[in-house]
């Protein structure tokens, strides 16, 4: 068991110095079946800041990492932190475009990639002038360790956190070491890990959950960590790792445990019984998602939900281990537990708090919250509050008991006649339609009714079902939604898998498909159609609804 902690490190590479000083030939983590111990991350680090610093990255710079899974991340992250220089992890896949928009952004003068993405990073390069150099990680291998190195404190920016742009373009997260290292503390305490936990993750790099909270909490406490690449299409994977290594922990978004239970046909082989926790987050948390999972795994109240977003560095909210779920009065909102432990929350409209069981926008205000949005300080303004609580642009309530529950998106509502409805509530009753893999509810503005018209688009399984077998979808689609929620969709699009957008964390990008509808953009998509014989339309945009003050700019979920 490793020595216990009595103080929290200053910064995350007092937090590897000490684990290379006190634990050398544990293993931080293993990727591909190979063990990194704390000592090997620790010189091989050293050796990636030599190579740096011989290619001009000096302290201060924004460096980007485009990577996938991999060794090469943590050396080159924590050897740009030696230089005392500011990572910028990056999506790899994000696209040329938004790739190059992200670099000037940031200000970098460098970017390091995987040599399998070389190509990509060239083209996005073309378009960022300010980046001088490209590196691969192959270049950084083998380097010198500098012979002298600034010392980081608690208040200097840790790295920079793209957010995945759920709902607009993505956005810097500045982060200090003091940020990101209380959110781990009190992380790790609200979801009890401990150095006695074993701990998978295929979660990508690039995004918080994955980095911060699978893969920089676990050498706080000692926990073991095994991360597999994010790739979900045979999430067959990811159980069986669970089961070879006993592990105790995991994390996913929903989507992600539903992909098991569908996905998933035969459970022999599998057993799941060693986890104590299986957290789910990022995206809206679904009662018979966890229901389905542990039925058909055999568990009991291991699946828990949580909250947090980029701006708040991760988690504001755990649901406690071991404890059954808790939903509130109307039964279709589920519980993501009490605020972590010097984590405050309120609900409020407007500069208005309103009481206990009253919803309205997520106010929170934690040791985590960023330092702002890079490059950004009117949008920082508006986000965050000058008595320091952070608007979230979530709408939820909390309990008499001080529980909390994430009711819905303030721009993701839809508004018809008068009443607001929940996107997640729509694709939760179009998801267990036989026949659709996944859903996306939106709101499309009509002038003429002066309201919204609600709008389902849903990814088929089978795409060449014939126009009969798709007709009767639809219908059942329709049906499903007007007896759940009392209202019709004015239209269904039935399109081809991988058509709805998502970020790189799975979240749906409501306002993109919005405007691809507008635009006339899944027209070679679109398998079958019902309802409206035209597409297009005002660009939607629920606005801020009765009772609710106008939505902050996008910030993203946890």
């Amino acid at each position: 068991m490793a020595e216990p902690r009595h103080a929290l490190p200053d910064t995350l590479l007092e937090l590897m110095r000490w684990r290379q000083r006190t634990t050398p030939d544990t293993s931080y983590f293993t990727v591909f079946g190979n063990e990194i111990s704390y000592t090997q991350l620790w010189q091989s680090s050293l050796a990636y800041a030599g190579s740096l610093a011989r290619a001009g990255v000096g302290q201060g710079d924004k460096v980007c990492l485009v990577f996938p899974t991999c060794a090469e991340f943590f050396y080159t992250f924590f050897g740009i932190l030696h230089l005392g220089a500011v990572p910028v992890p990056l999506y790899p896949t994000l696209g040329i475009d938004a790739t190059a928009n992200i670099f000037r952004n940031c200000d970098a003068t460098v970017v390091v990639a995987f040599d399998w993405f070389r190509e990509s990073v060239e083209a996005s390069r073309a378009g960022a002038a300010n980046i001088k150099c490209l590196l691969l990680a192959s270049d950084l291998e083998g380097g010198e360790p500098p012979r002298a190195l600034p010392t980081a404190r608690a208040e200097d920016v840790a790295f920079i956190q793209y957010t995945s742009g759920s709902t607009s373009q993505p956005r810097g997260v500045v982060l200090s070491h003091y940020n990101v290292l209380a959110t781990m503390k009190f992380m790790a305490e609200a979801a009890g890990i401990t150095a006695r936990d074993t701990v998978v993750s295929w979660l990508p790099l690039y995004h918080d959950m994955g980095l911060i909270g699978c893969s920089f909490t676990p050498p706080l406490v000692g926990a073991r960590l095994i991360l597999l690449p994010p790739d979900l299409r045979n999430p067959r994977e990811w159980l069986e790792t669970i089961t070879r290594e006993r592990a105790t922990f995991t994390v996913s978004p929903d989507f992600g445990y539903r992909n098991c239970v569908r996905n998933v046909k035969d459970t022999a082989g599998l057993d799941l019984s060693t986890l104590k926790m299986a957290l789910s987050g990022a995206e809206p948390v679904r009662l018979g998602t966890i229901r389905a999972f542990e039925d058909k795994f055999g568990l009991k109240n291991i699946a828990a939900p949580c909250y947090g977003l980029a701006e708040a560095t991760l988690a504001v909210a755990i649901w406690p281990r071991g404890e059954p779920v808790r939903l509130d009065p109307s039964g279709r909102h589920l519980s993501v537990g009490r605020p972590c432990t010097g984590v405050s929350v309120k609900i409020a409209d407007g500069e208005t708090d309103l009481p206990a069981g009253r919803e309205g926008e997520i106010l929170v205000k934690s040791p985590g919250l960023m330092q702002g949005y890079y490059n950004n300080p009117e949008l920082t303004r508006q986000v965050l509050l000058p008595d320091g609580w952070l608007r979230t642009g979530d709408l939820g309530i909390v309990d008499a008991q001080g529980y909390l529950y994430i009711t819905g998106r303030i721009k993701d509502v839809i508004i018809i006649g008068g009443e607001n409805i929940g996107p997640a509530d729509v694709e939760e009753l179009v998801d267990e339609v036989a026949g659709v893999r996944y859903s996306a509810a939106i709101g499309i503005d009509s002038e003429r009714l002066g309201t919204q018209r609600l709008y389902v688009v849903a990814e088929v399984r089978d795409p060449n079902t014939d126009q009969e077998g798709f007709s009767h979808l639809a219908r059942e689609i329709v049906q499903r939604v007007h007896l759940g929620r009392g209202h019709r969709p004015a239209r269904v699009l039935l399109v081809k898998p991988q058509t709805i957008p998502k970020t790189s964390s799975g979240k749906i990008q409501r306002s993109r498909l919005a405007q691809m509808i507008a635009a006339g953009e899944l027209k070679e998509q679109i398998l079958h159609a019902t309802g409206l014989h035209s597409e297009g339309g005002k660009r939607p945009h629920p606005g801020p609804g009765p009772g609710y003050p106008e939505p902050p700019p996008e910030v993203a979920r946890a």
